[in-house]
């Protein structure tokens, strides 16, 4: 199950990654501009890297979003963000939206630290397949029955 899941982590990831960024090109030219609010910032530091949120809230058409999204690249913010940003909405899911530095409502799905996950847990189902499989016939190799 363990080599399984790291497989499906690992092919999903890219794919993951990929359709975040056509929604983001998507939402680019076709979305509408608005002022959204920083009403949140905050780091989740990870042993190889920490990621920056920000929480954001918008108006469109009337009705109040409320949304997390990261901040910045793979390394997070450059600056600590200002307290409005520009993002373009989607004017059939207003709930959609990319910011101005490229992420989108589902940047917090989309991203490559999954990739180590992926691999630690392919390593491991593989290893317990190979133990269960290889190593109970080299052990009892030379055996015989009374």
């Amino acid at each position: 199950m363990l080599l399984i899941a790291g497989l499906a982590l690992a092919a999903g990831t890219p794919v993951l990654l990929s359709w975040n960024h056509d929604k983001a090109e998507r939402l680019r030219a076709t979305g509408v501009p608005v002022d959204a609010s920083v009403t949140g910032w905050s780091t989740q530091q990870r042993s190889t890297a920490a990621a920056d949120y920000i929480r954001l809230t918008y108006t469109y058409n009337g009705v109040r979003y409320s949304a997390q999204t990261r901040c910045g690249g793979s390394g997070g913010c450059a600056e600590p963000p200002g307290p409005m940003l520009r993002i373009w909405v989607d004017p059939q899911h207003p709930d959609e939206f990319v910011t101005s530095d490229g992420n989108t409502d589902d940047s917090n799905l989309a991203t490559r630290y999954l990739l180590l996950p992926a691999g630690f847990m392919t390593l491991v189902g593989g290893l317990g397949i190979w133990v269960a499989t290889a190593l109970p016939s080299t052990l009892f190799r030379g055996r015989r029955r009374a």
